[in-house]
């Protein structure tokens, strides 16, 4: 199977997923369904999602540490909220959606991919 990116007529059908997905269960959402950080582009997830997507579909596992290690890589380490130790206040207070909302965007990605993934299967490593 192709890997996501290189499928860029996918990249609408993976951004309409996840806004069905993650959009409407985020706390950053208004009432009107609007979003304040979408409209000032700080939202990382759509800001982001080419490299997103890409982070997520050269992962094939079922260990969800293994997304969280692609996502650290791929996009972490660029991200300027990341300090030079790798620590990140973001993600330490829950204000990064793609840690906060990890789950559902691997299982939209995979999902839009083909790969789908058992119900409960995306684990952490004990």
């Amino acid at each position: 199977m192709e890997p996501l990116m290189e499928q860029y007529q996918t990249l609408p059908i993976l951004e309409e997923a996840l806004r069905r997905r993650i959009c409407s269960v985020c706390v950053d959402h208004n009432v009107d369904g609007s979003c304040d950080l979408d409209a000032r582009h700080e939202c990382v997830l759509f800001d982001r999602l080419p490299q997103v997507a890409r982070s997520i579909s050269r992962v094939h596992s079922d260990q969800l540490d293994d997304y969280i290690t692609a996502m650290r890589e791929d996009i972490c380490s660029e991200c300027f909220h990341q300090s030079l130790d790798g620590s990140c206040k973001e993600r330490d207070e829950v204000r990064c959606a793609l840690d906060r909302y990890l789950i559902p965007i691997v299982d939209a990605i995979e999902e839009v991919r083909g790969v789908i993934l058992e119900p409960g299967k995306l684990l952490a490593q004990p």
